[in-house]
């Protein structure tokens, strides 16, 4: 092998950030119940980084899906625990 042939750029490295923060972002929202602050961006980079892996741009097509599901998981915990917030306080308070 020539030393031009070993000294050839690799190919570009895939943009997997994406689908990492997206998975890291959707397990914050759950495991520490961040609600908004992590499972809204979570959804947010986790689509970014699927469209790069439909796009060829990223390898990780398992991680960022994962991060999007976990987003919607923690809105949807924090939906519901606002939901019965309001009921049990429709519903006379915590007295009666």
């Amino acid at each position: 092998m020539t030393e031009l042939a070993m000294a050839a750029p690799s190919a570009a490295h895939p943009k997997n950030s994406l689908g990492v923060w997206s998975f890291v972002l959707g397990i914050a929202s759950v495991v520490l119940a961040l609600g908004i602050v992590t499972s809204i961006p979570a959804i947010i980079v986790g689509n970014q980084g699927r469209r790069a892996v439909r796009a060829g741009e990223a390898n990780n097509e398992a991680m960022a899906p994962t991060g999007v599901v976990l987003g919607w998981i923690s809105l949807a915990i924090l939906v519901a625990v606002i939901v019965l917030v309001i009921v049990r306080f429709l519903a006379g308070g915590p007295d009666s």
